[in-house]
């Protein structure tokens, strides 16, 4: 499961470890250890010793490295109280010193005040507001890009820590370039762990959630589009719940003609198709393969044919076949659009499989009211279309003999 809330590195490999919260020993051996380690670091009340604090500002790099290792080690044996640790290290006066690390020439000096920031950021709002107040991203962007992996994904888990904080700070992190090390993620995949895969994918999302966002972001990162469609036709596992979220958002980018035709151009249908064809029933990426086609298809003969020609009528069966409600009603939806393109398109719906499918859902008493009602609808749209067929006046009258019986009423089609 892809986080989409704040992220906390923890353990001795935040590569390693992804989670909500800091890692928490439960040995009570460890316990007792930890609360002495603390000791060691606290003062009687709960603040960093001075000698730490000082120990950050030294000329030395070793005792400065020593000092915020220390600081990384607090906010971990703090455990899930990612609020308490935030309010020590900002009280104690010592998150300026650690964000200005940052930008030093030491690796690990780099990767260890990453670590921190990234922790911070985890607490809510006040933390990231201070981590950002601070500075700190567009040195987080420096770091990504100049880092090895392990430190470049403490960078990334801090940005998405920044992008969660608020509406203002996703606003700013996104006008000002900060979605492009998830971008750099998702357009080189097989350069990057699992890790970095779901955070990046979770960041897109997350960066998108509104039509404002989504304006933002194209004005800002225009390679958006093409970054998320070389995904999902390249990722290997069909059921990647990062695959899932990059065809959600492609769906957000897709609202006018102009982003249909580039999705189209793309080459991306063959797999969209290939993926609505998935064997999980509970796979998401399915649906939203299927939700996706639906919006590219709807009202365009040539969108329509583009997806008829790569197999869209043997996907759609398919979908029915399973016998998974949501499914069908999307199935349904797509079947809806290809009966209002060209009378032959609607005619290549009589004359497949799918239109006795459709008719068996319609009338089976098990399914769902509404699906039952979609499913007549779009036995009447195709009926209607293709009405020199033979075949087509058949489900015509069919659909009509429910409409009378009082099972239906068929309203306006509207597209999705």
């Amino acid at each position: 499961m892809i986080t989409t809330g704040t992220i906390a590195a923890k353990g001795p490999n935040p590569s390693d470890s992804i989670g909500h919260t800091i890692a928490k020993h439960e040995e009570g051996g460890q316990e007792q250890a930890d609360k002495a380690e603390l000791d060691r670091y606290l003062t009687a009340d709960r603040q960093i010793r001075p000698a730490i604090v000082e120990g950050m500002r030294s000329q030395s790099p070793q005792v400065r490295l020593e000092s915020v290792t220390i600081v990384r080690r607090l906010t971990q044996l703090l455990g899930n109280a990612a609020d308490v640790f935030a309010k020590v290290i900002i009280k104690s006066g010592v998150l300026l010193t650690i964000i200005d690390m940052l930008s030093s020439e030491d690796a690990e000096l780099v990767s260890e005040s990453a670590w921190v920031v990234a922790n911070v950021s985890a607490a809510g709002f006040k933390s990231t507001s201070a981590v950002v107040k601070g500075g700190a991203f567009p040195k987080l962007l420096t770091v990504f890009q100049s880092s090895p992996n392990k430190t470049k994904l403490r960078a990334l888990m801090a940005l998405q820590n920044i992008l969660a904080g608020s509406n203002d700070h996703r606003e700013t992190l996104i006008r000002e370039g900060g979605l492009e090390p998830a971008l750099d993620v998702l357009e080189d995949p097989e350069q990057y762990s699992a890790g970095f895969i779901e955070i990046a994918a979770s960041m897109i999302e997350r960066g998108t959630i509104s039509a404002r966002d989504r304006s933002t972001c194209l004005r800002t990162t225009m390679r958006v589009m093409p970054v998320l469609l070389k995904f999902i036709r390249y990722h290997p596992n069909d059921s990647a719940e990062t695959l899932s979220q990059a065809i959600k958002v492609l769906r957000t980018f897709t609202t006018s003609t102009v982003e249909a035709k580039v999705v189209v151009e793309s080459g991306v249908i063959p797999r969209l198709v290939r993926l609505s064809q998935s064997v999980a029933e509970n796979n998401d990426v399915q649906e939203d393969a299927l939700r996706l086609l639906s919006r590219i298809i709807v009202g365009n003969t040539n969108r329509i044919q583009a997806a008829l020609d790569n197999g869209l009528l043997d996907a759609l069966q398919f979908c029915l076949g399973l016998r998974v409600q949501i499914r069908i009603r999307l199935a349904c939806w797509v079947v809806g659009h290809i009966a209002h393109g060209t009378v032959p398109q609607a005619t290549a719906l009589v004359k497949s499989p799918i239109m006795p499918l459709i008719a068996n859902i319609a009338i089976d008493g098990t399914v769902a009211s509404e699906i039952r009602h979609d499913a007549a609808k779009a036995l009447s749209y195709t009926a209607k279309n293709a009405s020199s067929n033979p075949r087509a006046s058949a489900f015509g009258a069919f659909t009509r003999n429910e409409v009378y019986r009082g099972r239906y009423r068929i309203p306006t089609f509207s597209g999705r």
